[in-house]
């Protein structure tokens, strides 16, 4: 394999998680994290009526009914819920660190803890204890994260200020 010396830095554009029930999510997801919704419906596709869908060309002919959202971000970001419907979505196991694939999500937050009580507080739960990443003696400067849960198992991140501010000069 041959890796480009200097490539280009892309933006990440959209994360998609799969959920059991696409209408509580969207309702979770604007209620929780203020994301706005980029259209007013979900989106339904049904092989059997619509069998040439973009969806369908990309995954196996397993796949049969998906419904799915589309939402943004406060910068921006596309995030899409889907929930599929045939075959449907198997139950979410316990969250598990050592599998592989996404192992989490982050947003920024000015108070990463009054946030995690909201997440809480709506079916989710923290995961661990509230951490200073990055070693700062200057108590004004500290940056906060913590981890939780949405109720449907995904792993959220919540940080007090951005990830470059955040990973920047450390030691």
């Amino acid at each position: 394999m041959s890796l480009e010396a200097h490539p280009h830095n892309r933006v990440l554009n959209h994360i998609a998680l799969h959920v059991p029930d696409l209408d509580k999510a969207i309702e979770w997801y604007t209620s929780i994290f203020g994301f706005k919704r980029l259209r007013s419906g979900h989106v339904c596709c049904d092989r059997s009526t619509d069998p040439c869908a973009p969806i369908f060309r990309v995954y196996d002919s397993k796949l049969h009914k998906v419904k799915l959202a589309f939402l943004s971000t406060g910068n921006g970001v596309g995030f899409e819920l889907f929930q599929f419907i045939d075959p449907p979505m198997s139950e979410p196991s316990r969250f598990d660190y050592t599998r592989g694939g996404v192992f989490h999500l982050a947003v920024t937050d000015p108070d990463p803890e009054a946030l995690c009580e909201r997440v809480v507080r709506n079916g989710g739960r923290k995961i661990g204890e509230t951490v200073t990443p990055a070693s700062c003696k200057d108590e004004e400067e500290k940056q906060y994260a913590l981890y939780c849960q949405d109720p449907w198992g995904n792993v959220i991140e919540a940080c007090s200020c951005s990830f470059e501010k955040m990973m920047a000069n450390r030691e």
